[in-house]
């Protein structure tokens, strides 16, 4: 049976990136409960968002997997776009390549939105680190949000913009998969 696949949309940043208050700007929140109902935005219409607030910076690896896995399991078969935040590690305890391969096997058509520029400080994501997590990545379609932001407001402001743009033109594209 043909079905169409649900969004999984993966925040993928460095450490301070901004990644969080990036999110809240584009999700409208100053919190999120992942564990209750799914969200709407009124910019996104009636699209539907499950937003897990943990990544693999706070947890271990190992920490980390059962926590997303219980959250996809509440909400895979609810009709909503699920939302990650990740940090590329890709070594020691909170390696994202355990993450990523699980990602790899699911029946989510994910989106992973790398913001290069660093909140805090001026450090950014490489070409070779994004080389590294495309060389992870076994399904999924990666999109790199270059706008430098280093600690501006206004900046953080024009990322989020940016990137809810992105999400609105990711959810209009209509990807049918096998069942």
């Amino acid at each position: 049976m043909f079905v169409n696949l649900h969004k999984l949309i993966v925040f993928v940043s460095i450490p301070n990136g901004g990644v969080y208050d990036t999110a809240h700007r584009v999700f409208e929140r100053s919190s999120f409960f992942p564990f209750k109902g799914p969200i709407t935005v009124p910019k996104f219409g009636s699209q539907r968002f499950a937003i897990l607030n943990v990544n693999n910076s706070r947890l271990s690896t190992l920490d980390y997997l059962p926590e997303l896995l219980r959250f996809i399991a509440m909400h895979e078969r609810a009709e909503c776009c699920l939302v990650l935040n990740l940090v590329l590690y890709d070594y020691g305890p909170h390696h994202i390549g355990p993450i990523i391969h699980r990602l790899n096997r699911s029946q989510f058509e994910v989106h992973y939105i790398v913001v290069s520029s660093n909140y805090q400080d001026k450090r950014i994501i490489t070409d070779e680190m994004i080389a590294t997590l495309a060389a992870m990545v076994q399904r999924g379609v990666i999109h790199v949000n270059n706008t430098l932001v280093r600690g501006s407001s206004v900046r953080l402001k024009q990322r989020a913009d940016e990137i809810s743009q992105l999400i609105k033109a990711i959810l209009k594209e209509r990807r049918i998969g096998y069942m």
